[in-house]
C-alpha cells in the first residue's frame, strides 16, 4: 500500500467509526453509476483494505437495509446488496450537492420566513430546513429562493437587503461557517499530499483512496448549505477544498475504475459499465 494511503487509513482508524457511512459512500459514489446492486464480497474486501472487520461490515450493511437504504439478496451461498428504489432519489440528490457547482451561485438577497404558532408550526419548521433555511433571531433565513406553494400559502415571507459585509457576518453566524471552514481545513491538510501521485496509484489502492477522500468530503458537504458568494468570507476555503477534490478524484478515477471493472461483482457476474452521470462530476472545474 502507498504510504500516503496507509497514513489516510490510520486516520479513519482514529476517527469514531463510520462504517455505515462509508458503505453509503461506496454505493453512491462507486456503485451508483453502475446500477446500484454490489456482492457483498465486494464490499468486505474494499472495507478489509481500511481495516475495518468483516463482523462490523457485516452488521453496518444490515443496519441499512433494515433501515430501507439497500435491499438484500442470496444466491447461493452468497449475499447481494442493492440501493432501495425508494432511496435512489436520495443518493442523485446527495450526489447532486457533493459533485455539482453550486445552483444559485449569484443570489444577493435574503428570504426571511416567520412562523405562527399553531399544529403545523413544527411541520413548517422542518421543511423549511430541508429546503436549506435556518432558524436566526426568532425567524427562519436562507437565500433568497422560491417556496413551493404549499410552504407559500401557509408562511409569511420577505425578501430582505442588506450590504455585503452584514450578509457575510450573518451568514457567518447563522450557518456556522467557522466550524465548517474547520473541516475543511482539516481535509486539504490530510488529502493535499496525494494530489501529485493520485494517477500513478494501483487500482486497489485507488479504489481505497477514492473511497476515503469521497467519504471524507461527503460528511463536510452534507453540513455544508453551499451558499451564493455574497454570502461567504472572500477566499472562501470550501472552494479551495472542491478543487482539491475534484484534481484528486480526476487522477484516481481511471484506476479505481479499472478495479471495478475487474473485482467487482454482481449476481450475474462483473459490474456493468458506469453511466453518464459518472463524467460529469465536478465537470464545472474542468
Amino acid at each position: 500500500m502507498n504510504p500516503h494511503l496507509a497514513a489516510l487509513v490510520l486516520r479513519l482508524q482514529e476517527q469514531p467509526s463510520h462504517t455505515g457511512s462509508l458503505i453509503m459512500t461506496l454505493m453512491g459514489d462507486a456503485i451508483m453509476p453502475r446500477g446500484g446492486a454490489v456482492a457483498l464480497s465486494t464490499i468486505l474486501d474494499l472495507c478489509a483494505g481500511l481495516d475495518i472487520g468483516s463482523g462490523v461490515v457485516r452488521t453496518a450493511v444490515s443496519r441499512l437495509a433494515a433501515d430501507g437504504w439497500l435491499v438484500a439478496s442470496r444466491q447461493s451461498r452468497a449475499s447481494f446488496y442493492e440501493i432501495g428504489r425508494v432511496r435512489r432519489g436520495e443518493f442523485v440528490r446527495a450526489a447532486r450537492h457533493i459533485f455539482g457547482p453550486s445552483r444559485r451561485p449569484q443570489v444577493e438577497q435574503l428570504s426571511l420566513i416567520l412562523l405562527e404558532a399553531g399544529e403545523a408550526r413544527e411541520a413548517l419548521r422542518n421543511r423549511l430546513t430541508r429546503l436549506g433555511f435556518v432558524a436566526w433571531q426568532g425567524v427562519m433565513i436562507a437565500p433568497e429562493r422560491p417556496l413551493p406553494p404549499s410552504v407559500a400559502a401557509n408562511v409569511l415571507a420577505v425578501t430582505a437587503t442588506a450590504t455585503d459585509d452584514t450578509i457575510m457576518r450573518l451568514a457567518t453566524k447563522a450557518w456556522r461557517l467557522e466550524g465548517l471552514a474547520a473541516l475543511y481545513a482539516d481535509f486539504i491538510e490530510s488529502f493535499r499530499p496525494i494530489t501529485e501521485i493520485a494517477a500513478g496509484f494501483t487500482p486497489r489502492d485507488a479504489m481505497l483512496a477514492r473511497t476515503l477522500i469521497i467519504h471524507d468530503y461527503r460528511r463536510i458537504m452534507l453540513r455544508d448549505p453551499r451558499l451564493p458568494v455574497a454570502f461567504l468570507p472572500s477566499s472562501w476555503i470550501g472552494a479551495d477544498a472542491r478543487r482539491l477534490c475534484a484534481a484528486i478524484y480526476a487522477g484516481l478515477r481511471p484506476a479505481s475504475e479499472q478495479w471495478l471493472d475487474t473485482n467487482a461483482l454482481i449476481q450475474y457476474g462483473s459490474l456493468p459499465p458506469a453511466d453518464s452521470s459518472l463524467g460529469h462530476r465536478f465537470a464545472d472545474l474542468r
